[in-house]
């Protein structure tokens, strides 16, 4: 499996970047994993709307799907024009309802729901998905093929499914979206410490910081990390790894 980091924003894009996106490509088919603001530009630069195989949003906050009312004139756009576009399967949340409607389309994606514990195959691939603690119906997802794990804990604060997602993963995109610093007493994001502690306590072989929040400082959030796994690395956009 190869993952290309498309956007590492949380909330709202950097200058220049992308709120979340991610395409997994394994078996000769891409996967976009969320959808945010910015992410397709960056997508398109890899693969056409034509070789898009399926998408995951881990839920329905706008950061991570903001693109896909974009994405529906891409595909009804280049249809127009005489490109075949078959639908697109679609696995996400169904709430809040009113966002998961908002996804429906005239036939240029086919939206399927996930739930908690659910395990499917996917061009050969095992997909398992972990209810994660969020203000809104989120899941973290692993893909495991030929022997190798990806986890992605979505947006989340520490809690019981994070072992199981992240155990042993080969690689795992965590979601950094604050500091130890700013701690509250009800929080939505993990620290960056809460990642490198839980990716050592999993036995994570590679973590990738993610969600980064564009008012915090980079350079930080990698420090609080590293200062507990030295090994810990920011996710690159455009920068893909292998798992």
């Amino acid at each position: 499996m190869k993952l290309t980091v498309l956007g590492t924003s949380g909330g709202f894009p950097a200058a220049g970047g992308a709120t979340s996106g991610y395409l997994l490509e394994l078996n000769n088919r891409h996967i976009l994993i969320d959808c945010g603001s910015g992410v397709l530009s960056n997508l398109f630069r890899l693969v056409k709307p034509d070789q898009l195989d399926a998408i995951i949003l881990t839920h329905l906050h706008h950061d991570h799907i903001s693109d896909m009312q974009v994405l529906k004139y891409a595909i009804s756009l280049s249809r127009l024009h005489g490109i075949d576009i078959p639908a697109i399967p679609v696995l996400a949340p169904g709430t809040p309802e009113n966002i998961a409607d908002s996804l429906q389309s005239d036939g240029s994606l086919i939206i399927g729901h996930i739930s908690a514990q659910s395990e499917q195959q996917m061009f050969g691939a095992n997909l398992r998905f972990f209810a994660m603690d969020h203000p809104v119906e989120a899941y973290g997802l692993s893909v495991e093929f030929e022997g190798r794990k990806f986890a992605y804990t979505a947006d989340s604060v520490p809690c019981t499914n994070m072992q199981p997602l992240l155990q042993e993963a080969d690689l795992a995109l965590m979601d950094a979206g604050t500091l130890e610093s700013l701690r509250r007493p009800k929080m939505m994001h993990m620290t960056a410490a809460e990642c490198a502690t839980l990716a050592n306590a999993c036995l994570v072989r590679r973590l990738l910081l993610t969600h980064l929040l564009p008012i915090l400082d980079p350079a930080e959030i990698l420090a609080e990390a590293q200062a507990i796994r030295p090994a810990s690395e920011l996710a690159q956009i455009m920068e893909t790894y292998d798992v």
